[in-house]
């Protein structure tokens, strides 16, 4: 059964192509991701980020600390919210990738 678009120029689209070449799921997978770093922002990465400034702070312009040392150094602290950006960017990269892929189906 052919794919029917909500939009006219959205309808020049291949429907074959389309049907063959995305898998619907992954749109609601992207916004599951998105949504879990939305909130992993809201609930502790900012935080983790603003820990690393003020660790930063404190070395590089010898400011007195403004919050209670944790566990880490800041090289390990930067390290560990380095990794998780990192992480966060694969999954941005592969929503990206894919919405890309649906764009690039519009006729010329």
């Amino acid at each position: 059964m052919p794919l029917r678009c909500a939009t006219s120029r959205a309808s020049r689209i291949c429907p074959e192509e389309l049907q063959s070449s995305l898998n619907t799921r992954q749109i609601l997978q992207a916004v599951e991701d998105l949504d879990a770093l939305c909130a992993r922002w809201k609930r502790e990465l900012r935080d983790d980020l603003l820990a690393v400034h003020s660790m930063a702070h404190t070395v590089i312009h010898g400011a007195p600390l403004t919050r209670v040392p944790g566990k880490e150094s800041l090289t390990e602290a930067a390290d560990s919210v380095g990794d998780e950006l990192r992480e966060w960017r694969e999954s941005l990269a592969a929503a990206i990738a894919l919405l890309d892929q649906i764009a690039g189906l519009a006729p010329d």
